[in-house]
């Protein structure tokens, strides 16, 4: 390769670069400071019939796409069994976590259900502002069984923020993860995620988050045409009813 195509290589990727961090951009309330944030959000501390209500809400055209409750049905060593109802009651899902909240058996962002071990880091606590983790996983589809040995996860705890959502008004720890599926077919890459969590110690979960991810279609070769976004979802709590207070 000589000197020219070299630039012309380097230029391209740094054009791919771009272009990726525009679609993983999307747009971001601003919140003000936390009123009094702790120095630190340690482990939640969770009960069997602990439940939250999330709405969700498509992050493109503010449409509602229903609201739905998150109760733990189970407890057992570190396992948090999680059974997910929509409003008319169906049960729609059953995930499994640490009690730490991160992932044992949950859907992806916009890809299927996975089982994943290591635990899929979503959180680290204790979580502070600055706090940064990075991890790999295994994930395994919990259809086929077949597994992706390059799921990776980069995490930031940032600022702590006062956000307000249907629930109330709340001080949460901001957190940004980046996420890298690791499964890729011969026709598109791995899909690219970005998740944003709002996580507030007075709820022991989440109060807010943002979910959303893109991939390149290898078939178009033009990085400038080729990547492809997916779906974005917003999540805001409604009600959070714990067993103990």
């Amino acid at each position: 390769m000589n000197t020219h195509q070299a630039m012309q290589m380097a230029g391209r990727q740094a054009l791919c670069a771009l272009a990726l961090v525009l679609l993983l951009a999307g747009c971001q309330s601003a919140f003000p400071p936390a009123l009094n944030p702790p120095a630190q959000a340690e482990s939640p501390r969770l009960s069997v019939g602990d439940s939250w209500v999330y709405r969700h809400t498509d992050g493109f055209t503010q449409l509602p796409r229903g609201s739905f409750t998150h109760t733990i049905t189970a407890i057992a060593g570190d396992i948090v069994t999680v059974e997910i109802q929509s409003a008319d009651g169906r049960v729609v899902a059953t995930n499994r976590y640490t009690r730490d909240w991160n992932w044992l058996d949950h859907p992806m962002t916009n890809l299927q259900r996975f089982r994943f071990d290591p635990p899929y880091p979503a959180l680290s606590f204790p979580l502070a502002s600055g706090k940064s983790w990075s991890a790999y996983t295994h994930a395994t589809d919990a259809a086929d069984g077949v597994t992706y040995d390059l799921a990776r996860v980069d995490g930031r705890a940032s600022d702590w923020q006062r956000v307000t959502v249907p629930a109330g008004a709340f001080d949460a720890i901001y957190v940004q993860r980046s996420a890298y599926s690791g499964a890729q077919t011969s026709d598109r890459s791995q899909e690219y995620i970005t998740e944003r969590d709002w996580y507030a110690p007075a709820v022991n979960n989440l109060v807010m988050g943002s979910y959303r991810s893109v991939y390149f279609d290898k078939a178009l070769g033009n990085c400038l045409d080729s990547w492809r976004t997916n779906d974005w979802t917003l999540v805001e709590l409604v009600a959070y009813r714990p067993v103990r207070k």
